[in-house]
C-alpha cells in the first residue's frame, strides 16, 4: 500500500465514517427489540398485548417505510450532508417518547419517528459514500454504512444485556450528538454541481482526494455527466418505462425482496426467543452478543475482498451458506416437533451453530451488495428518487417480514418459516447470476452504459483516456484519445 494510495484514502475515510453515524443507529434500533421486547413483558409497570408487542418491535421498519416515501426530496433539496444535519434532531424526540412512554401507543410513536429519521439520513449517507467515492475505492468505502449497522447490532445487544430497556433506549441519544461531525465534512461534489454550486463542487472534490492529488480530469468527466443530466427535461412520470430507469429500480426491488425475506429482519429481530426456544446451551442474550460480533468482522472482511471478488461471488457464497444455515435450522425444529424433546436434546447445538453460519454468510454478501448496488446502478438523473423507492422497498419489506414472522410461524410452524426463507434466497442465487451485472471495478458511467445496453450493441466507456467499454457485447479494456 503506497504513501500515494493512503493520501487519497484518508479524506474519503473520513468522510465516509462521519456520514456513517446514523448506520450506527439504524443497527442499534434493528437490534434493540430482541433484548427490549422480552424486558418490556417483564416490566410490571408496562402492560400490552401480544399484537401491539408485535407493533412495537416492526415500529422502527414502519416509520423507515413512511420516511422512505419523503428522503428524495429532502435529500435532493437539502443535498446529502445538509440532509443529515437537518433530520438529526428527530432522533431525540423519538428516543425520549420511546424510553418514556406509559403506554404501547407513545412507545410505538417513538419507534416510527425514529425509523423516519434513520431512513432519511441513512439513504443520504449511501449515495454520498458512493458519490465521494473514487472507482477504485468505492467497493471498500460502500461497505463502512453496512459495517457500522451491524456494529450497531452488536451495541444493542451489548446494553440490552445489563441495562432495562428504557435505559438502553436513551443510549440512542448519543448517535444525533455524533452526526455535529459532519459540519466538518464537505458536501458532495456531484450534487453541489448538480445544483450549479462548480466552484465548491471542485474544492470538495479536492478535500475529498487529498490536496496533492491533480482532480482536473476525474472533476471534468463528473461535471460532463452532470451537464449531460441537467441538458435533459425534468423528470416525467412517463419515464419510468425507460430501460434506464425501470431496469435497475426491478433489479434493486428484487434484491432487497430477497435480502429482507431470506429471513434477516425475523431473526435479527427475535434471536433471543429462538435461542430460548431451542434451550441454547448460551444463555440468549450473551449468544446473541457472539453472534452480532461475528457479522462485523465478516462485514470488514467482505469489505476487503469486495472489489477482488466482485459482487456476484459474494452473493452466490453467501446464498449457499444462508440457504444451508436455515435448512439445518427448520430442520432441528421438525424433529423437535414431530419427534419431541428427546429426540433434540442431544442435538442443541445445532441451531447455535446454524445461527453462526447465518449471521456470519449475511453479513458476507446479502447484508451489504444490494445496498452498494443501490449506489452504483442508479444514474445520476434519477439517483434521489430511484434511492426512495429502493429504500422503501426495503423498509416495507423488514416491516412486513418481521410482523408476519409470529404468523408464518403460527402456521407452518418454525421449520416451515425457515425452510420458506431458504426458498426464497434459493430464487436469489438464481436472480443474481441471470440479470445482476457485475460492478467491481466500474465507474458510475460504465456501469449506466452496462444497464441500458442492447445486446451486442457497442458502447465504449466515458473515461477520458483508458476505462473498459463493451465491444461486440463483450467487455474489453479500451484505449480512448484524447482529442
Amino acid at each position: 500500500m503506497t504513501c500515494d494510495f493512503l493520501y487519497k484514502l484518508l479524506p474519503q475515510l473520513l468522510a465516509t465514517v462521519c456520514v456513517s453515524v446514523g448506520s450506527v443507529g439504524l443497527g442499534y434500533d434493528d437490534g434493540w427489540a430482541s433484548p427490549a421486547i422480552p424486558k418490556m413483558k417483564q416490566d410490571g409497570n408496562f402492560t400490552a398485548s401480544e399484537e401491539e408487542f408485535q407493533w412495537i418491535a416492526s415500529g422502527t421498519p414502519l416509520g423507515t417505510t413512511i420516511g422512505s416515501i419523503f428522503a428524495f426530496l429532502i435529500t435532493n433539496k437539502f443535498g446529502r450532508q445538509g440532509t443529515i444535519l437537518r433530520v438529526s434532531p428527530f432522533y431525540f424526540i423519538g428516543y425520549l417518547m420511546s424510553a418514556y412512554g406509559f403506554n404501547s401507543a407513545i412507545v410505538l410513536a417513538g419507534r416510527i419517528v425514529i425509523g423516519f429519521g434513520h431512513i432519511c439520513n441513512v439513504m443520504a449517507a449511501q449515495i454520498y459514500a458512493s458519490e465521494i467515492s473514487s472507482p477504485e475505492l468505492r467497493g471498500i468505502l460502500a461497505t463502512i454504512p453496512s459495517i457500522f449497522n451491524l456494529s450497531g447490532v452488536l451495541l444493542s445487544y451489548v446494553m440490552g444485556s445489563f441495562l432495562g430497556w428504557r435505559d438502553m433506549t436513551l443510549v440512542g441519544l448519543a448517535f444525533p450528538i455524533a452526526y455535529l461531525f459532519m459540519w466538518f465534512q464537505p458536501e458532495s461534489p456531484v450534487w453541489l454541481l448538480q445544483n450549479g454550486h462548480n466552484t465548491k463542487a471542485q474544492e470538495s472534490l479536492q478535500r475529498l482526494r487529498g490536496r496533492k492529488i491533480e482532480i482536473s480530469d476525474e472533476y471534468l468527466r463528473i461535471k460532463e455527466n452532470c451537464d449531460k443530466e441537467a441538458e435533459k427535461p425534468k423528470f416525467h412520470i412517463r419515464e419510468i418505462f425507460k430501460k434506464l430507469f425501470y431496469k435497475p429500480v426491478l433489479l434493486c426491488i428484487f434484491m432487497m425482496f430477497f435480502q429482507m425475506f431470506g429471513g434477516y429482519g425475523p431473526i435479527i429481530f427475535h434471536s433471543v426467543e429462538i435461542l430460548t426456544e431451542v434451550n441454547s446451551p448460551l444463555r440468549g442474550e450473551n449468544a446473541s452478543i457472539i453472534l452480532a460480533a461475528v457479522m462485523v468482522a465478516v462485514a470488514i472482511m467482505a469489505a476487503f475482498i469486495m472489489d477482488k471478488a466482485g459482487r456476484k461471488v459474494l452473493l452466490s457464497i453467501s446464498g449457499f451458506f444462508l440457504i444451508a444455515a436455515l435448512c439445518a435450522l427448520g430442520a432441528f425444529f421438525y424433529i423437535k416437533e414431530f419427534q419431541g424433546e428427546s429426540a433434540v436434546a442431544s442435538i442443541t447445538w445445532l441451531p447455535v451453530a446454524s445461527l453462526f453460519v447465518y449471521y456470519g454468510a449475511y453479513s458476507l454478501g446479502y447484508y451489504e451488495v444490494p445496498f452498494i448496488l443501490l449506489g452504483e446502478t442508479f444514474p445520476v438523473r434519477y439517483r434521489d428518487v430511484m434511492g426512495s423507492i429502493g429504500y422503501f422497498a426495503n423498509s416495507l419489506f423488514v416491516f412486513l417480514s418481521v410482523k408476519t414472522y409470529a404468523d408464518l410461524k403460527h402456521r407452518v410452524g418454525y421449520y416451515g418459516a425457515y425452510w420458506f426463507y431458504a426458498a426464497v434466497l434459493l430464487c436469489g442465487i438464481i436472480f443474481v447470476w441471470i440479470f445482476m451485472p457485475e460492478t467491481k471495478g466500474k465507474t458510475l458511467e460504465e456501469i449506466e452504459m452496462k444497464m441500458t445496453r442492447k445486446k451486442g450493441q457497442k458502447t465504449v466507456a466515458s473515461d477520458a483516456e483508458s476505462g473498459y467499454g463493451l465491444i461486440d457485447g463483450k467487455e474489453k479494456q479500451v484505449v480512448v484519445a484524447k482529442l
